[in-house]
This record gives structure tokens, sequence and C-alpha cells, in this order.
């Protein structure tokens, strides 16, 4: 009888049958476990395609749609004895001229519709109010609004919040970023009546009203109202209250108007980012609250002040690298495909066009493809040994070599790279953002 080889372990044991089933089970669970992830990742690019095609063909069927109501509309007066027609029909002549851009004749026809409608029918209200805002008849478009007169009822609530919504878009569209904002803010109160809100929606409206506002508050500064700006401003950080950007906007504005106000905006936000803050508009605020504080006999807070301004210099020279300070010198840029992808490679320098000696930087080179990012590199490109002096100190030439297997050149042109520099891993400034240049491509070999 042939005996049946036993299987051993590395060291020459013999394995029992309960090791042998636990490898074997271990074996399994591993496949399974690869599948798994493998299956996720196919399902997550699958789903990012189906995404990218369903948005595509949203657009194709748009074009088609307005193509066909063309057609429609040279054939025959669609608005011929539109008054005798039904509801229903009235609703989609408007519909047809709508999508066709031809607005006023989609206002003739749910003018109609809207004396058809029965009561707690919204559609024909919303339609109308449409076409009103697309040609810019804001006060018709209010009148018809404020002709429903305002009732706990859902579908009223959802057509008052979206018509205001598509107001301030139309305003915010041609500049009138005030009357913008107010249109938001009426969306805002009706869409605040629903019990059950949607944090997408209810954020999507915050941002609008804040941007609306924030534009709003660069147009006073350019004439020369920093008053009406803070008050801008100051609506907008109600509705973002933790916001950089609104902060940073009033830190520069009191400055002139409220130093020591000025101050106490800047403080947090030196933390928060040093590197986007104008060090030299926070210094003046700083001295000209050490001077108020002198006349107002408060020594100890001018002493606080201006050592202030001291321990930030420290703190800046230190940690910070300002965008403006550094100019990004790209030297060459090479892409080949030697066997069946392309490499990226690249050539940098930077010089130091500030007034200051930087003896510590470090950079990061990132390859994205929209907002994923495919690789980073990071460099020391400057030590003690070899500063790089102030007013056109060049560095020696940093070359990048990226790792990304990259099979086409459409997809090479949705490429981008970003470059941050940073004393301080913890401020990292963004300096440049390009594309892979396209002639770079074109000359491929």
């Amino acid at each position: 009888m042939i005996k049946e080889k036993k299987k051993k372990d590395r060291f020459g044991a013999q394995k029992t049958k309960r090791q042998i089933l636990l490898e074997y089970g271990r074996t399994v669970l591993i496949s399974f476990l690869l599948a798994l992830v493998f299956t996720i990742l196919l399902s997550i690019h699958a789903r990012s395609e189906m995404i990218k095609n369903l948005y595509e063909n949203s657009n194709e069927q748009r074009r088609m749609n307005e193509q066909i109501a063309r057609q429609l509309i040279m054939q025959s007066d669609l608005t011929k004895d539109l008054k005798k027609k039904s509801y229903a029909v009235c609703m989609q002549v408007g519909n047809i001229y709508e999508l066709a851009h031809e607005y006023k004749n989609a206002q003739f026809a749910y003018e109609i519709a809207l004396e058809k409608s029965g009561y707690g029918s919204y559609s024909s209200y919303y339609k109308l109010t449409k076409v009103l805002i697309a040609q810019e008849k804001f006060d018709e478009a209010q009148n018809v609004i404020k002709s429903v007169k305002d009732i706990s009822d859902k579908n009223l609530i959802k057509y008052k919040s979206r018509a205001y919504i598509e107001m301030g878009d139309k305003y915010y569209s041609i500049g009138k970023f005030l009357s913008a904002a107010k249109s938001y803010e009426k969306a805002k109160f009706y869409y605040d009546k629903f019990t059950r809100k949607d944090p997408v929606v209810e954020s999507s409206i915050k941002n609008r009203i804040v941007n609306a506002y924030i534009e709003t508050a660069d147009i006073m500064v350019k004439s020369g109202l920093n008053s009406d700006a803070v008050r801008f401003l100051t609506k907008a950080e109600k509705y973002l209250p933790d916001n950089f950007n609104i902060k940073y906007k009033l830190a520069i504005i009191y400055s002139d108007l409220d130093p020591v106000k000025s101050v106490e905006y800047f403080e947090p936000l030196l933390k928060e980012k040093p590197q986007q803050i104008d060090y030299g508009v926070y210094s003046k605020a700083l001295m000209k609250s050490a001077n108020i504080m002198d006349l107002e006999g408060k020594p100890t807070r001018a002493k606080y002040y201006r050592y202030k301004i001291h321990s930030i210099d420290i703190f800046v020279n230190q940690k910070v690298v300002y965008k403006n300070d550094i100019e990004v010198l790209l030297d060459k840029f090479i892409v080949r495909k030697p066997w069946f992808t392309y490499r990226l490679k690249a050539a940098y320098r930077f010089k130091n066009v500030s007034h200051t000696n930087i003896r510590n930087m470090s950079a990061d080179f990132v390859l994205r493809r929209e907002d994923k990012v495919l690789e980073t590199i990071s460099v020391k490109c400057v030590g003690k040994s070899a500063p790089l002096y102030s007013n056109g100190g060049v560095t020696e030439e940093i070359k990048i070599v990226f790792d990304k297997n990259i099979f086409t050149k459409n997809e090479l042109s949705q490429y981008l790279i970003d470059i941050y520099l940073y004393k301080d891993e913890k401020y990292k400034t963004l300096v440049s953002t390009m594309k892979v240049p396209l002639k770079t491509i074109n000359n491929t070999k």
C-alpha cells in the first residue's frame, strides 16, 4: 500500500489536520477579502462613470429637447386659440416655448394656465415666475409670488422658496449682488418653514446668501464705502461665523476703521492660516492699536501690542512662506513614452523676491486629477548650508520625476501639478498650479 505523504511545515514538523484546515480557511478568507475589495473598487469606478455619463446624456437630452421645441414652433402657431384649451395643454405649450427660450410666448401660455389652475396647485405660478425672471421682469415676478397668500401648505412653501432662489440666481448672474442676497434671504425664510429639512439644500441657500453679501462688500470697498462693506460682511458672518474669508476681509477693512477691532479678527486667523495673512497690514493695525492705548492711558495694553509685532515678526520668519515672496521658475518639462506609458519629468527653481533671507524651505509637488491627489513628491530645497538670499536669490535646479503610469495623451492633459512651499509642515502655501503643457504633450515621442 502506498502511504499518503503528510504535509510538513517549514521546520519539517508534521502538521495536524486542524493546522491544515486553518491554513486553508485563512487562504479562502484572504481570497474572499481581496475579491470583495476589488469588487468595491470596480463598483465605485462604475458609479463615477455612470454619473459622468448621466450628466453628459442630460446635456445632450436638453439640446435635443430644445431642437424639437423649435421645430414644433416653426410648424404652427401654438398660441392660437390657447384660451380655449385646457390647463394641461397651456402648460405644455408654455413648456415648449420655454425650452426654445421664447420666454414672451411662454409667459403668455403660463398666464392662461394660471387662470385655469385649481386651488393648491402652484406649478403654473412657478413656471410663470421662472420665465418672468428669465426676462428680468423682477417686479412682475414679485407680484406673482406675493399674489399667493401665505398659508401653511408644503407646496406653497416649496414654490416660494424655489422662486426666490431663481430670482436670486438671476440677480447674481447680472451683478446685482445685494438684490440677490435679499432674494436668497426670502428663500431661506420660506425654506425654514419646512419641518423636515435637507442639509444640502439648507447649506446651498446659506452659501448663496454669504457669497452675495461678500460680492456686495467687495463693491463697497472699491467705491470707498468701507462702513457699508463691514455691514454686509457682518451679515454674511452671521450665517458662517467660522468662515476664514469673511473674517479676513473684516480684519483688513477694520485696520483703517477700528485698528483694535482689526487686531481682534487678525489674532485667531494668524493661528489658523498665517501663510494667507498680510503681515504688513496686521503689524500696522497693531502699531495703531498701541498708539490708541497710549492716548487712552493704557500703557500695559500698548506694550502688549508692540510686543506682539516683535513676536509675530519672529514667527513669520521661522514658519511662514508667502506666495508673493517666491517666484516659481519652470526650467523644463519633459514627457516621454519609453514603453507603454508616459512619464512626467520636470525641473524647477525658486526665486526669492522678498527682502528677507530664507534659510529653511521645503516643497511638495502634487500631481492631481480634478480633486483627486495621485502622487506627492516632497523635496528639501533650502537649508542652512544653502540659504535662499533676498532680492533675487535662486535655488539650485530641482528635478522631479513622477512614478504615476499615464496611458494616453488625453488622460495626461487632464492632470494638474500643485506646488506647495513651507518652512513648517503645518503651514503649507500653494504657490503654483499648472497644467501639463499641451505643447509638451504634442512633442512627445
